[in-house]
Order: structure tokens, then sequence, then C-alpha cells
């Protein structure tokens, strides 16, 4: 009846009927999280007691629910504390999608939280938990389960790993081999790792026996061939999903020891490196701190001498390592049916309806950039341009920082993407687009000023300083400038700086 006769727009408050003070909203709230000494820095003393002032308020909300449902025929179906646990869910999933490490006190508390609140994560897609890219209670079980206890007991006395991985039936036999070191203690330092079908014609001759009487695990990754030690996966290939098919190559956070520091994958098919060129390039992506300016001498492109001068910087960690190509100056970069063509012109597969949907997805993305829709605020301003700078990678070969957490985040930001969509042999499409999607919201810099110390390109992760923004100018080119000097190279406790970096290589088309 009041519907009926409502004049203008009307005022409905919702509500659940019941008295709720907030001060027994805030103990709720407190009782479902960790306590407050086992939070990471950023949840600062001041910040908490700031809130602790609006919270201990003796305010009192009691909001009658009869009106509305006389004029919207609606009520409630969540109670007010079930639904404050699913908000603190929702949020620390949105802060830690691909969950936080056991090492922290807070980790065990938030996990439940999230175990607690499953109704608005069945939509998510769910990733292996092998992976180490989902929450535990929000992971599925895969064939790689069976090996993550092999694959780390085999790798707890190396520093580095060279790993492949070959799920097809039909090999019998790698086609590179990873040549050793004859330096005194290289080769001590690197695991040589092969990742194969357990219905392969390499895993039958190599555990034939094990495979009928059930006793894989024991002999599992005990034997050789060549220069590798062969893991067997059950499945192959043909029956495993992408996401299980491409969880070694992109994501192998809990594959490997926590004592290995840097893991390299290599495609045997494509490319292979010695001990000795594996070492060097570990070793060069771990680049010194420079303590003062350097002089030094180069020779541009011209053959000529001429001197430099090198400014102090901090250490700087690759989380991130592989090739990346450069066109013509006529060629589009932006677009993504050339970055689909480049990426199946590498594999050698032929355009499926699946691609092609990826693609459209990407291209609509590219378009909102574009538009000024989908980016932030401050991203012409420093890029000036509105491009969607895809990265055309090619991942015979890539190398993870391992001991990083914002590596595993990049990671896991790269192996989800591609997961979702499933497009078999697409990775770098994939990793181009989270590269690009990063870079449109500036949490991937510009190239840093050459180093002369090789060919290698250095991009800074950025995130935001977190400075006090109340006297921020919200409008024109100054809140563009303060946008920009807000953004920060990401570093460790030690203060070194983190880099994605790429080997650059040059492609006529």
């Amino acid at each position: 009846l009041e519907a009926e006769h409502a004049r203008g727009p009307t005022m409905i408050r919702l509500g659940s009927k019941f008295t709720t003070s907030m001060r027994d909203l805030k103990e709720k709230m407190e009782s479902y999280l960790p306590p407050l000494d086992q939070w990471e820095p950023e949840a600062t003393t001041s910040t908490i007691t700031e809130a602790s002032k609006i919270y201990n308020s003796a305010s009192i909300s009691i909001y009658d629910t009869e009106r509305d449902r006389d004029l919207l025929g609606w009520t409630h179906t969540t109670g007010l504390h079930e639904g404050t646990k699913a908000m603190l869910a929702w949020h620390a999933l949105k802060a830690y999608p691909y969950g936080i490490p056991s090492t922290l006190k807070s980790q065990s508390t938030l996990e439940n939280l999230i175990a607690d609140s499953q109704d608005f994560t069945r939509s998510l897609h769910h990733l292996p938990c092998a992976s180490g890219c989902r929450w535990h209670s929000m992971c599925s079980s895969s064939n790689w389960d069976e090996v993550v206890d092999v694959s780390r007991s085999m790798t707890t006395s190396c520093q580095y790993i060279i790993y492949t991985v070959d799920l097809h039936p039909e090999l019998f036999q790698f086609e590179k081999e990873s040549t050793p070191s004859q330096r005194n203690g290289w080769e001590d330092q690197f695991c040589k790792i092969a990742f194969v079908s357990s219905s392969s014609k390499m895993a039958l001759s190599l555990y034939g026996d094990s495979l009928q009487n059930g006793s894989l695990h024991e002999w599992n990754g005990k034997r050789k061939s060549g220069y590798w030690n062969v893991i067997a996966v059950n499945g192959s290939h043909y029956t495993m999903s992408e996401a299980e098919r491409s969880l070694a190559k992109l994501s192998p956070n809990l594959l490997f020891n926590r004592n290995v520091a840097k893991a390299m994958y290599v495609n045997h098919r494509k490319v292979i490196l010695t001990t000795d060129q594996a070492m060097g390039v570990m070793r060069h992506l771990d680049m010194s701190a420079r303590e003062n300016t350097e002089k030094k001498i180069v020779t541009n492109d011209e053959h000529q001498e001429m001197r430099i001068y090198l400014p102090p910087r901090a250490q700087r960690h690759s989380l991130f390592f592989t090739n990346k190509y450069y066109f013509a100056d006529d060629f589009d970069t932006s677009n993504a049916k050339n970055l689909a063509n480049f990426v199946m012109g590498n594999v050698g597969i032929t355009e499926t309806k699946d691609i092609r949907a990826q693609v459209a997805f990407y291209e609509q993305s590219g378009h909102l950039t574009r538009t000024n829709v989908q980016r932030s605020a401050n991203y012409q301003e420093v890029f000036q341009d509105n491009d969607f700078p895809f990265e055309f990678l090619r991942s015979t070969w890539l190398v993870h920082e391992l001991r990083s957490e914002m590596g595993r985040n990049l990671r896991c930001e790269m192996y989800e993407e591609h997961s979702s969509w499933g497009n078999s042999g697409m990775e770098d499409l994939s990793m181009g687009f989270v590269l690009a999607k990063r870079k449109v919201k500036l949490q991937l810099g510009r190239i840093a000023a050459p180093e002369y110390e090789g060919p290698e390109e250095w991009y800074p992760l950025l995130e935001p300083r977190r400075r006090d923004d109340n006297d921020a100018i919200t409008e024109g080119p100054v809140y563009l400038n303060h946008l920009e000097s807000e953004q920060k190279i990401a570093t460790d406790d030690d203060g070194s700086e983190f880099f994605i970096s790429f080997l650059p290589q040059k492609r006529l088309v």
C-alpha cells in the first residue's frame, strides 16, 4: 500500500530487526580473524587504534524488516554474523587469491575462515593443489599429488634445478641432454629432473616392473635416462586437463624442495643448456648492489669506445626470465590476433574455437584500455599511449625464482589465466596477456636503464607506497604525477628489488 501511494524516491533501510551493537560486531569480526600480533607489518598499530575508536562506540543498529517485506517482498536469509564471516573471507580471498605461505602465523586462521565460507567460492576456477596456487580448501586433487613428495625429496641438496616435462606416451628418449660441468662443485649444485608419463615408452623401459606390481612410489625418480633423473606421473598428455599438463612448466611452486633457489624449465625438443651455461644464467639473475657511482668504458654499435657512469642501485632479483621477441616498427604488438598467430606459429598448432574465444576476450580488453575505460588513472601519463602492450614471449625455456612470494604470485596469475582457458600449447598467449595487464595496472614498470652487463632487459615490479593520501589532489595532471610518485619498486626484507627480465630476440615480419 505504501509503495502504491509513494511520491518520488522512497528510502528503504535493510536490516534484520535484531539489536546489534557496533562493539558486538567488532568483537565478532575479531574472533574470526588472527590476533593482531599475527598480522604482517602493514597492519600498523596506528591503523588498528583508529579503527578501534570507531568500533568501540556505543552505537546501536536496529532496522525493522517489515517495511522491506511489504515494499519489496524481500527478507534477509543470511544472519549478521554469518554474513560478517563471509565478508571477511571475501576480503581475505581478494587480498590473497593464491593463498599465503604456511610460514605465516595467520595462515591457519584465514584458511579456516575461507573454508567455512564456501558458498561464494564455488564459482571460482579450482586449480590443482600441487600447483601451490589456491587455498587448501579451494584446490583440487590431481595426478601430481602423487609425485610431490618424490620430487621434493630428490631435490633436498640442490640449489638449482634444470627440468623438462614431456607427458606424451610416445616418448622413448630425450632429444637433447644437459652436458655436465667439469668445473669443481658446479654440477653438485644442480639437479636435472624430467617428468614423463607413466604410460610412456620411456617409463615402461625404466620402471616396467614397478609399474606392474604397484611399487612405483618406492622406485620413482631413482632411475636415469642420460643425465635426467626421471619421475613418472600417472596420466598422459591426452588424458590430463590443461591445468595438469601445464602445472610443472608454469607453477612448480611445490614440486621442488624449499632449499631450491631457482628452477629452469627447458623444452628438450627445442633447446637445452649445459650446466655451465645454466650457471651463468642463474648467477646473472641476481645482480649485485652498486654502492657508489662507477665509471665504465663500453663499445657502442659503431664500435666506438665511450665512457659511461653507472649510478648506485640496490641489489636486484629476477623473479621470471625468458625470451622476448621484437618486430619491425610497423608491426602492431597491441593486437591480440598478432600475438595469437605468433604463438600458434611457434608451437605449430591451428586455431580452434576456444582459441578464438580467448583472443576475442583479449581484443576486448585492449579496446577498453584504448578507450580509457579499463586502466590506471596515470597509465597514459606514464606510457604516453593507449596501447595494451602484449609481450611476445617464446617460453621454450624459462627461469623461476622459487623463494620469493611475489614470484609465486606472478606464476600463479599466469598459471590461473592459462588454466582458465585450457588451450593446449598457448601458454605464451596467456603469459603475454598477464604481463600486459600488469603494465596497464601499473604493477609492472618500464624497462630499467641498461647496465651494460648483458643483453637482458629488466622490468621492475611495482607496488603502492601506501602513504597518507589525505592531502592528495585528485584532479588534473598534478594528480597523475602524484600517483606516479606513489609507485615504488617492490623489495624484499633486505631491500633487494624485484624485477622480471627478458632475453631480447629480433624477428622480422
